[in-house]
């Protein structure tokens, strides 16, 4: 891709994110919109290039030109087709200098997306910045780009928004596990915190849509100290291991790091742990994280609050379960003291009346 751009910054009608709408541009699609708006001249909107160098400064040469000419000939043909450019050629995109005019007037475009797993609509409109440093990021990666984009737009909505795999995975354009696996491995500069678990009406426990943040500073080749901060960070956690005594949390690894790894959100399993332990290092450490949480954002209080309405709800289920256990025991106890009683009436036979002794001699 066009290497260490050092200063200025591009523009994406959100449009472009717009998924399943005519708008929606995929992964080469908004490369290459970027790179024409790095290019264009200054005062202008319009770039003088070819498809030769455009596949040149993106980095996309392979063992094939005419593979990689034909990649960047149908981003253009995509980007002229959904508005977003005009091209003046006169017979074939490959093989001719080209005079682009991009359209600013995309920025005012509007479209909605409607999905089955989200009730209201999505609405694409208006714009995203992306600076010099931001787009650097996405590297040699092809879909880092896209991320890096829908990442600021929801980051600089007037609300804390959260996206969900299945959102990610429209903008990606990939099944949601694929999706999972660019995230979580190969996205070092897209940090994920997994959103907080919470019962619905129905008592069915379901998870909040994940949080991310964004740090410019971690690109591929910071992940090998990235590394040595997870070793730093595994010795810390073994050296709260030696000051644990409750059993329940030492045995279970995933409560464990929700209460003592603080890159981790604290679920309702360890939020209970918490709550429940006997253990002053586990009841002291859990309290500091759930106080940080609470002062770092609106977001990170709602969570907080939300973790105390799920166990005082656990609380209230389990002495509706004993309360129920009892009545249950309390009404067999009483079933067998009326059995009791009728087995022994039916057992006594009251001797028929005679007029002689003989009665009360058989």
């Amino acid at each position: 891709m066009l290497k260490m751009i050092t200063k200025g910054y591009i523009q994406i009608p959100n449009v472009a994110f717009g998924f399943g709408t005519d708008y929606k541009l995929n992964k080469d699609d908004i490369k290459v919109y970027a790179y024409l708006q790095f290019a264009k001249s200054v005062g202008t909107m319009r770039v003088r290039t070819n498809v030769e160098i455009i596949v040149e400064d993106l980095g996309w040469e392979t063992t094939k030109a005419s593979r990689d000419k034909a990649r960047v000939a149908d981003a253009l043909q995509n980007l002229m087709d959904k508005g977003y450019i005009k091209i003046t050629f006169k017979k074939d995109i490959k093989k001719e200098n080209l005079t682009i005019e991009i359209n600013d007037g995309m920025k005012k475009a509007e479209a909605q997306s409607t999905v089955e797993w989200k009730q209201k609509p999505f609405t694409f409109k208006k714009y995203t910045e992306i600076k010099a440093d931001e787009y650097n990021l996405a590297e040699e990666n092809d879909y880092h780009l896209l991320m890096v984009g829908y990442y600021l737009w929801r980051n600089n909505a007037d609300f804390e928004y959260a996206i969900c795999d299945k959102e990610w995975a429209e903008v990606l354009e990939l099944g949601v596990k694929r999706t999972r696996t660019i995230i979580d491995d190969y996205t070092p500069f897209l940090n994920k915190f997994s959103g907080a678990k919470y019962k619905d009406d129905n008592g069915q426990w379901k998870q909040e849509p994940n949080q991310y943040k964004m740090d410019k500073h971690m690109s591929v080749e910071s992940k090998i100290d990235e590394a040595k901060t997870e070793v730093k960070n595994i010795s810390h956690l073994e050296r709260h291991t030696e000051k644990v005594t409750d059993v329940n949390v030492l045995t279970n690894t995933e409560v464990f790091h929700q209460i003592f790894n603080f890159k981790k959100y604290i679920e309702f399993k360890g939020y209970k742990a918490w709550k429940e332990t006997t253990c002053d290092h586990v009841k002291k450490t859990g309290q500091t994280k759930i106080d940080k949480m609470i002062a770092s954002s609106e977001g990170g209080k709602a969570v907080a609050e939300k973790l105390e309405k799920q166990y005082q709800e656990y609380l209230a289920d389990q002495q509706r379960q004993q309360e129920a256990l009892e009545r249950i025991s309390e009404k067999h106890i009483e079933d067998m003291e009326h059995c009791m009683d009728d087995e022994y009436e039916s057992s006594y036979k009251k001797p028929e009346s005679r007029n002689d002794i003989s009665a009360f001699l058989d």
